[in-house]
């Protein structure tokens, strides 16, 4: 699959794993159970397997629906990430949910110590 990254943090806190968005959903509503991406972390032996879920909501559509503070599902806020980021998006909030790989650091902590990309 060409284009398709695996997220990784070089300081050893982790991975992310391999996002696949469906671009259809970032519309600046949340919806527990439509989450914008799933995430996969790859296996030792080539495959992928669903370990995430994340939710993600666009600044501009958030603020144009009227909302004057950011976004929150399952009691957490979602992290604005600000533009100029290496996703290349305008400002943009998300939410990870670890439901299928235990995180040690928090079912809604971005990065996983327990996944890793290739070299």
């Amino acid at each position: 699959m060409s284009g398709i990254t695996c997220i990784a943090e070089p300081h050893g806190t982790g991975g992310m794993g391999i996002h696949y968005v469906d671009v259809s959903r970032v519309d600046g509503t949340v919806d527990p159970q439509r989450p914008e991406a799933l995430i996969y972390a790859p296996d030792r032996s080539g495959g992928r397997h669903l370990v995430a879920v994340e939710y993600v909501v666009i600044r501009s559509a958030w603020e144009a629906a009227g909302h004057t503070s950011g976004p929150a599902l399952f009691g957490r806020t979602f992290e604005l990430i600000p533009a100029g980021n290496r996703y290349g998006l305008p400002d943009f909030y998300e939410l990870h949910a670890w439901i299928w790989h235990a995180n040690p650091l928090g079912m809604f902590n971005d990065w996983n110590p327990r996944v890793h990309c290739p070299a």
